[in-house]
């Protein structure tokens, strides 16, 4: 009787030992992140889209199409912006058995419609799909402030979501999701710029930030943060 009641103290005396000695770094965060597994398993995160809606996408029932939409500076500086971050959101969905409206047919559409659509009902109208999300990127920068000689990437933007429904014989949209993004990458210390080319730091913070858009979509491990 005596170990089972000591056993709760031992557990809180090392988790109190374990915080004591989290340094300030992402090896840290690990560490503690480490710990809590240990004791206390590795709780998911539910996504934000099933939070607001009380859909699961990953019961492979729903399918979902996803636009993302950079301003056209963007585009004339990074050509490829928006297929790389449309390619590693849909990539990681589909790893999560998620349903997905195939991307070559979402761009001949938009190629076909100059680029750009002055309302998702448009995309409703000619996409069999459940959902339809949008995403807005609005700001980037790879650049830490006031220092071009360090990287750090930062993003910020909109995230919008449609429930795809028949009104009188045609399909409209009815937005059920509304959510934002401040990506940040790396979070801890930005990197020096004679450590890696800039195009190398640009690939890794895009597929850090449709990492960070594609969990809006499904569940997550709290560990995977870190």
């Amino acid at each position: 009787m005596r170990h089972s009641q000591a056993r709760p103290i031992v557990r809180r005396l090392l988790l109190l030992c374990l915080a004591a000695l989290l340094p300030a770094q992402a090896g840290g965060c690990s560490l503690f992140v480490m710990a809590g597994k240990m004791f206390f398993g590795d709780p998911k995160i539910k996504s934000v889209f099933n939070a607001q809606t009380g859909v699961d996408l990953m019961d492979g029932e729903q399918t979902i199409l996803i636009v993302c939409r950079t301003p056209s500076l963007m585009q004339n500086q990074l050509p490829t912006l928006q297929h790389d971050l449309s390619d590693g959101i849909l990539r990681r969905l589909k790893q999560q058995g998620i349903r997905i409206v195939s991307p070559d047919a979402v761009a001949d559409w938009l190629d076909d419609n100059g680029g750009e659509f002055d309302n998702v009902a448009e995309l409703a109208a000619d996409f069999d799909t459940d959902y339809i999300a949008v995403i807005d990127v609005e700001s980037l920068e790879f650049f830490e402030p006031n220092s071009p000689e360090m990287y750090r990437g930062k993003a910020q933007g909109a995230v919008r979501a449609y429930r795809v429904e028949k009104r009188g014989g045609r399909r409209g949209a009815l937005q059920v999701f509304s959510g934002g993004f401040n990506t940040e990458y790396p979070r801890f210390s930005p990197v020096p710029a004679h450590s890696i080319s800039e195009r190398v730091f640009q690939k890794q913070f895009v597929d850090h930030l449709s990492q960070d858009l594609a969990r809006q979509f499904y569940d997550y491990r709290m560990g995977d943060e870190f």
